[in-house]
């Protein structure tokens, strides 16, 4: 990262959230197992510090796992902020590969760490799921540091979107797409692992062969309040029934019901594709490997760099007019400095 970068309007870019969150914590909390004491505290508080050091631990190794040389080690999800229960990472991604071995080794770890807990018969399960955002248009990352170099760093710029790739927990990002992910993040289960429809969107049009082998179920669609102008909102989802007792009655459940077959992904890709068009979103459009060229970025990035960098370059010759006036006020350009007294 450079100087200029402050300067320089951040490149197109793309990035994946992913959210779990502890389903039966409030109950939990107030049970007779959580609140004996262990140790100094109660059972619930040394649960919950487990859950935030080693859910990370386990997805990070999980991730590393399942790097592939098509996809890039720059994906790797990390630990964005922790919102009561609930844990939320994202990552930049460059295509499509590095999305479907995120998604994989989040869901494994998902799964992985249900049996956990139900090896040390405590009465809680993992829920979760995932969006995408695209940046520095229409969504923003927001810079939270009060201090060092990072704390100038101007919204919209190369510098300030790279350093929250490095550093997710120390920005915030702003926008319509997170504020629909955190939506749907409501519709989650422990049987499912709820899609955005720009995720689901994207992954629909991946061959199981790519190595996302997951169907993609549609429940119902929702309102939203303040999402897609009113439309109703499909709710889609991949299961994440390993490890969990009610397997078998949910799979009834579904049979009885008629929905034990996923739909079609083609016909699903041509349904998303038709709600987009409708509701006016514009597609994700991500390489299928890191070896690929990239897609070019959606229009309303397009119609908007020109105003960034026009702002940002304005912000460029401020901050040199300031120095100027700083320099002029104590002299250090060589001047006499005017003032009461010394000029006659």
């Amino acid at each position: 990262m450079t100087k200029e970068d402050n300067f320089t309007c951040a490149k197109f870019r793309v990035r994946l959230f992913l959210s779990v969150d502890l389903s039966g914590s409030t109950a939990f909390k107030n049970s007779m197992k959580g609140v004996e004491l262990d140790s100094a505290s109660p059972r619930w508080v040394t649960t919950f510090e487990t859950f935030y050091r080693d859910f990370p631990a386990r997805l990070n190794d999980a991730y590393t796992r399942s790097i592939t040389l098509d996809s890039d080690t720059d994906d790797r999800p990390k630990l964005w902020k922790a919102v009561g229960d609930e844990l939320v990472f994202c990552s930049r991604v460059k295509n499509r590969k590095s999305v479907i071995i995120a998604l994989n080794a989040f869901i494994q770890t998902l799964e992985g760490y249900r049996k956990l807990l139900q090896d040390e018969s405590l009465a809680l399960d993992l829920k979760g799921a995932g969006w995408l955002a695209t940046f520095p248009e229409p969504n923003r990352a927001v810079n939270l540091r009060n201090s060092g170099e990072a704390s100038d760093f101007l919204t919209a710029s190369e510098a300030l979107e790279s350093a929250a790739d490095a550093t997710p927990f120390e920005y915030d990002f702003l926008g319509k797409a997170i504020d629909t992910g955190f939506r749907i993040a409501s519709f989650a289960k422990p049987e499912r692992f709820v899609l955005s429809v720009q995720l689901a969107r994207l992954l629909a049009s991946c061959e199981p062969k790519q190595g996302f082998a997951y169907e993609i179920r549609f429940e119902e669609t929702r309102s939203l309040k303040g999402v897609n102008g009113g439309e109703a909102y499909p709710i889609l989802y991949v299961d994440t029934l390993n490890h969990m007792k009610t397997i078998s009655i949910r799979e009834d459940e579904r049979l009885f019901l008629g929905q034990s077959v996923a739909p079609d992904r083609k016909l699903l890709r041509r349904y998303l594709d038709t709600y987009c068009s409708v509701v006016g979103t514009e597609e994700i459009c991500l390489p299928e490997t890191a070896g690929e060229a990239e897609c070019e970025p959606p229009q309303c990035y397009t119609d908007i760099r020109k105003k960034i960098s026009d702002h940002l370059e304005a912000e460029k010759h401020r901050g040199k007019d300031n120095d100027v006036d700083e320099a002029s006020d104590d002299g250090s350009n060589g001047s006499i400095p005017k003032g009461p007294g010394l000029m006659k």
